[in-house]
């Protein structure tokens, strides 16, 4: 088994583990190049959870049939559904990294919106974080918010999802969790407090967010080392370091340009390969 896994974001629910390492593999192989000047092709494995997330293998997840026009892999798809419950929470997480001002005049502009499927509160929020965030990334923050809200909330998927992430760490050295990923990564080292685990890598991580923090159990991942890495221009990380919170060794900044919350930009960071290697096998000296 590898010493390296990775426990992956939202939005996996239609693809698998091969597919998404074809992708984590080189980006991190190139942040490594980055950091040391070496080609490295990195012995990484994933937990792979996304297909839990596929409403058909969840009769009791109740969902609203899709508006016309939306896609399975349609992220605004998974936002037309919103109970009042869920839609409070998402409001309250964008009242983190929005202002006031910001949410009354992406309301204003909602409201003049026609022809839009999703509801208006939700065009509100989108519109809200995309004033100060790139193109598309309030839908991702939405998206986000969502499915960590689910896998804390449902304690069928979450046992599911944990099980999984076992499993795949049970001798792992290094965790690197994106995302969703990175809390789920935080719970495995909660509740397995003999783990092997010598660094968790967090990227792109929501756990600042006081929506996600009130979810959490009660406990903290004892890990002798625990890096964050986060960009400025990703609305899940909105909320700031996470050593405000927690006892996280070292923080560093990166920029992924347009696609802020992209792992495979996280990946390829030089900041993450610096981070990683010196837990390479025979690590670089």
């Amino acid at each position: 088994m590898s010493q390296w896994v990775g426990v992956h974001g939202i939005g996996q629910e239609y693809l698998g583990r091969e597919e998404i390492l074809s992708e984590w593999i080189p980006a991190l192989a190139d942040g490594l190049e980055w950091a040391t000047g070496r080609r490295i092709r990195p012995d990484l494995d994933l937990a792979f959870y996304g297909w839990l997330f596929r409403d058909a293998d969840f009769p009791d997840y109740d969902l609203e049939p899709r508006a016309k026009g939306a896609s399975d892999t349609d992220p605004t798809a998974w936002l037309a559904d919103l109970g009042d419950a869920e839609l409070a929470d998402l409001e309250s997480a964008v009242a983190e990294v929005v202002s006031p001002a910001d949410l009354t005049i992406a309301a204003d502009e909602a409201d003049r919106q026609k022809g839009l499927w999703l509801p208006t509160p939700v065009v509100t929020l989108v519109g809200a974080v995309e004033r100060h965030f790139p193109k598309g990334s309030g839908v991702y923050f939405l998206w986000t918010i969502r499915q960590v809200r689910k896998y804390l909330l449902d304690a069928h998927l979450k046992a599911e999802v944990d099980e999984i992430t076992a499993t795949a760490a049970a001798d792992a050295t290094v965790l690197i969790g994106h995302s969703l990923g990175s809390v789920v990564a935080y719970e495995f080292l909660r509740q397995h407090p003999g783990h092997s685990v010598r660094l968790l890598l967090t990227l792109g991580s929501p756990l600042g967010l006081r929506t996600i923090r009130d979810r959490l159990p009660f406990g903290e991942p004892a890990v002798p080392k625990w890096v964050n890495i986060r960009d400025p221009h990703d609305p899940v990380t909105a909320a700031g370091a996470l050593s405000r919170w927690y006892p996280v060794t070292r923080e560093r900044r990166a920029d992924g340009g347009f696609d802020p919350h992209s792992a495979e930009r996280y990946l390829n960071f030089k900041a993450t390969g610096e981070t990683l290697k010196d837990y390479l096998p025979g690590a670089l000296q």
